[in-house]
């Protein structure tokens, strides 16, 4: 018996191969891939973090968990004393991914920028520390450096600091035993935290040497994974980036791929499809515009309030209001992007429909079949400003009384949420007097005639957004 995974010597010695998820037995396979759907939405795993059981569950799968992430995805899945990590590599990059705090908002640069410095000064600090105590160390840490303004005398500063505290306390790296950092943010005197810190877990979230710094002049920097010269467009690492790009955003466009990314598709996509729905439990939906991971009903990826579809008065106006689009769309112009043109070769078609039959379709029904032909299909189309607005202000006339208080008051507000939840999905996006809506959009069309219902979700399946809470 493995004292780290509970599994069998012989199982656990199977598993070394490179098909570990596919020996597993029936009847344990739901368990596995839902552990596996909880580490790519949670990638710090704690005894309390995101649940009681989860760290159970990773140490229980522990290596074909790991050799499952390396082989399909290039992640690695690092398990220690009391925590759990999987180390990614997103495949591109986005302004919607990133954490949150407990109100969900976004932790913003500054925040994330004190995040850094707090987990610098807890590998200073001893088993406790206090809210006070790891402000000075920040303080010092800082010191001397001017192209990082540190000021926690100023209110907002304070605030984007709390923020980071309070981001490791809720995922068991700091384990509060009295006060709060609320207290502390107040400038109450008498107001202080006092930590427990999980060393375990503070390891494990600052794991980056110099020699991950070298050649890094932006954010896209961070994508490339490293490889042998000569190599990078070998059959792994496509199968790699491909499937990264599955995991962390609803919708991937074949117009969208490099010419080896959509070569390695056109002649693969069968055995990367297998590998993820193995993986994770989650279906691939495959039309000829492109794919996209459909999230698992049962203990999904995604958590509800990163959904979409979902409830509340937002979600319900961005599925009418795109029902709307996508009629609209129907008669638009098509969009195809520079890369599919580029891209060449024959298209990855499945008979599904191409953009102009899938935002012709009704109730998910093709009116027109897709033709096969030599170039990568339109994924969008054009709708003219001033035709969506006239949509949105007929959809306010119509439901504006369903709308929850806040935006009965403001229409206004509402549409700005609507569009910003459309764009963070890759479903609609604005673009001056125009706006362009990806045939994936038509997906989501309520059937004709059902009741639209402001307070509970849809029963229309979530495509799948990866990495909105990840450290």
């Amino acid at each position: 018996m493995s004292a780290s995974t509970g599994l069998v010597a012989p199982f656990e010695a199977s598993t070394a191969g490179p098909r570990a998820a596919v020996q597993i037995d029936a009847g344990e396979l739901d368990d596995f891939q839902r552990t596996a759907r909880l580490l790519l939405g949670h990638p710090l795993v704690t005894p309390t973090w995101p649940n009681p059981k989860a760290l159970t569950a990773v140490r229980r799968w522990e290596v074909p968990l790991r050799n499952e992430f390396a082989r399909v995805l290039g992640f690695r899945l690092d398990v220690g004393r009391s925590s759990a990590r999987l180390y990614r590599r997103a495949a591109t990059t986005s302004v919607h991914r990133g954490a949150y705090t407990r109100t969900l908002r976004p932790l913003g640069h500054v925040a994330c920028s004190y995040l850094c410095l707090v987990l610098a000064a807890l590998e200073e600090l001893g088993d406790q520390t206090t809210a006070s105590r790891l402000a000075d160390a920040v303080l010092r840490l800082r010191s001397g450096d001017d192209a990082l303004p540190v000021d926690l005398t100023v209110y907002a500063q304070r605030r984007a600091f709390v923020d980071a505290v309070t981001w490791l306390e809720d995922r068991g790296v700091l384990g509060l035993r009295d006060g709060g950092a609320d207290q502390w943010l107040e400038n109450d005197a008498e107001g202080d935290a006092l930590y427990d810190v999980d060393r375990d877990c503070v390891s494990r979230l600052l794991v980056s040497s110099p020699s991950v710094l070298r050649g890094v002049g932006k954010a896209a920097d961070f994508l490339v994974e490293p490889t042998t010269p000569g190599t990078e467009d070998r059959p792994k690492t496509l199968h790699h980036r491909v499937a990264r790009r599955l995991v962390e955003g609803p919708i991937v466009s074949y117009a969208d791929l490099g010419p080896d990314e959509l070569a390695y598709v056109r002649e693969r996509r069968t055995r990367l499809v297998r590998d993820l729905e193995q993986l994770t439990g989650c279906h691939v939906e495959v039309r000829s515009e492109g794919m996209s991971l459909i999230d698992a009903s049962v203990e999904p990826i995604t958590e509800s309030k990163h959904r979409f579809p979902g409830g509340g008065t937002v979600t319900q106006a961005a599925l009418l209001w795109g029902a709307a689009l996508v009629e609209l769309a129907a008669t638009g112009d098509k969009v195809v992007p520079e890369t599919a043109t580029a891209a060449g070769g024959d298209a990855v078609v499945d008979g599904a429909g191409s953009a102009a039959s899938e935002l012709d379709s009704t109730n998910g029904r093709d009116l027109a079949r897709a033709e096969r032909g030599p170039s990568t299909p339109a994924a969008a189309r054009s709708v003219d400003a001033g035709a969506a607005d006239e949509a949105w202000e007929d959809i306010v006339d119509r439901y504006r009384p369903k709308f929850s208080s806040d935006y009965r008051e403001s229409p206004d507000k509402l549409r700005r949420e609507v569009e910003e939840l459309l764009e963070r999905f890759g479903l609609v996006f604005v673009e001056g007097h125009r706006l362009t809506v990806h045939a994936a959009l038509a997906r989501y069309r309520p059937d004709a005639g059902s009741e639209t219902n402001f307070a509970d979700p849809p029963s229309v399946p979530a495509a799948q957004l990866f990495g909105d809470d990840h450290p």
